[in-house]
């Protein structure tokens, strides 16, 4: 009886074990896969934002990766040294030095000012385009400022404007 028990449980264990990986493996799909004919993603940093016309500098993917991984760095390291203590720098968030133009990209932009593609967009940010911030809370376009980096998904319709989609705030 307590081999049968046994071998039950087992068979049990093995049959969650396979349906906890397979849904693992879904849940693992990059985003990227899912981009539909005329979607891409743009990373840019934001040189001037007023109401809901924004201009930026689209940067390379690399760059971008790298000041996300530069912000996670800094963010734990300030946790680590200030555990407890009021700051009011707020995490991740690029600063602007007080004498900076806000139409001035910033000279320490991760990668250097030669990993920019140098492309520079104008465009409006349609009303109700759904921006997710750094910790992962949605807010809209009014939360967007000079000198942010973001990635951008962005649809081109079939005049062929690009139509900003979503925007996801990377720094």
């Amino acid at each position: 009886m307590k081999k049968k028990v046994t071998i039950v449980v087992v068979i049990v264990l093995v049959i969650v074990l396979i349906a906890a990986c397979v849904m693992w493996r879904i849940g693992g799909v990059e985003t990227e896969s899912a981009l539909g004919d005329h979607q891409k993603y743009v990373y840019a940093y934001v040189s001037s934002i007023e109401g809901n016309e924004v201009t930026y500098m689209e940067v390379d993917e690399s760059v971008a990766k790298a000041a996300e991984e530069r912000a996670k760095e800094k963010e734990k390291a300030e946790a680590e040294d200030d555990a407890g203590s009021d700051s009011t720098e707020q995490s991740g968030q690029m600063q602007m030095p007080p004498d900076m133009d806000s139409t001035e990209m910033p000279q320490g932009a991760p990668g250097g000012m030669s990993d920019m593609t140098g492309k520079t967009v104008t465009t409006m940010i349609p009303v109700g385009v759904t921006v997710h911030t750094t910790s992962d809370t949605t807010t809209t376009f009014s939360r967007l400022a000079s000198g942010d980096l973001l990635k951008i998904l962005v649809e081109t319709d079939s005049d062929g404007n690009e139509i900003i989609e979503e925007i996801w705030m990377l720094q």
